[in-house]
């Protein structure tokens, strides 16, 4: 592992955040992740969680005119590594300047997991020559969060209730009248029919056969014939479907379902950093 991939994943992971798309951080999240974010009260943990209020706090954050600067590590031994990143410097953003401490695990170099993430937004922002508290801004804020950007509740075989945010699927695998739901780091088998799983999820969901449904923001790269997801799985994509499920993964990508802004922003900003992420686009 070098100190640029670290520093590269912390910008990966703000710029995800402020830009309505939580579920692109999913793949490096820590099993114990904990939390403190903007407008928060205290320290929150849990990926589901974060995803839950990252994609409620979006019409907020949203709003406001935030600029990062470049990330740069504070600290560093053989299992952790503290990346800071501070406000844009130079006249251009002179606006709001939002402030992140991001702590990671590097004891599996090829696999940084973020453990922690502390991240602050001024009560004050700076337009033209004067200054504007933050909170009148998030007041004219449109605060109605959708009803697909929260938790959904999901019943498995055994009769457990998972709490899933839908952009933490990677993918969904039909299994005669069962469905196996395929997350970052755990797969459970509810009852249901495919079709019906989709119809609770947002348009971000491409079905690329009648077996498999995927995750368009979770698509890490496709072949000829394969779809390679972010968790490592392949999923094959028939002949005769190909050049339809291209076409639809160029749609699904460019969706945001956590609000009215265009998804393409995002994906823009973090393409220099995150070549490997953003190369199926590219290639669709």
């Amino acid at each position: 592992m070098t100190v640029h991939s670290v520093l590269d994943l912390s910008t990966l992971v703000l710029v995800s955040c402020t830009s309505g798309i939580p579920e692109q951080c999913a793949p490096y999240l820590a099993d114990d992740f904990t939390f403190v974010g903007p407008f928060g009260k205290g320290t929150t943990a849990g990926m589901h969680t974060f995803m839950d209020y990252f994609s409620r706090m979006a019409p907020f954050i949203t709003k406001l005119d935030l600029s990062f600067g470049c990330p740069v590590l504070v600290f560093q031994n053989g299992e952790t590594s503290v990346v800071f990143i501070g406000s844009a410097s130079g006249e251009r953003h002179l606006t709001v300047s939002p402030r992140a401490t991001l702590v990671w695990s590097t004891s599996t170099p090829e696999k940084p997991q973020l453990v922690h993430m502390h991240f602050s937004i001024p009560p004050v922002e700076k337009r033209s020559n004067s200054f504007i508290p933050i909170n009148s801004l998030l007041d004219s804020a449109d605060t109605r969060a959708p009803e697909y950007a929260s938790l959904i509740y999901i019943r498995d075989i055994g009769g457990v209730s998972h709490a899933v945010h839908p952009g933490a699927v990677v993918y969904l695998e039909a299994a005669h009248q069962y469905v196996d739901v395929h997350l970052p780091r755990e797969t459970f088998r509810t009852r249901s029919s495919l079709s019906a799983m989709l119809d609770r999820l947002p348009a971000t969901f491409v079905r690329v056969h009648r077996s498999f449904a995927i995750n368009a923001k979770l698509v890490t790269s496709m072949s000829s014939s394969k779809i390679t997801m972010s968790n490592g799985e392949q999923i094959y994509v028939p002949v005769k479907r190909r050049t339809a499920v291209r076409q639809q993964l160029r749609e699904a990508m460019e969706v945001n379902p956590y609000n009215d802004a265009p998804a393409a922003h995002a994906q823009a900003t973090l393409e220099p950093r995150t070549s490997e992420a953003t190369s199926s686009a590219n290639q669709l």
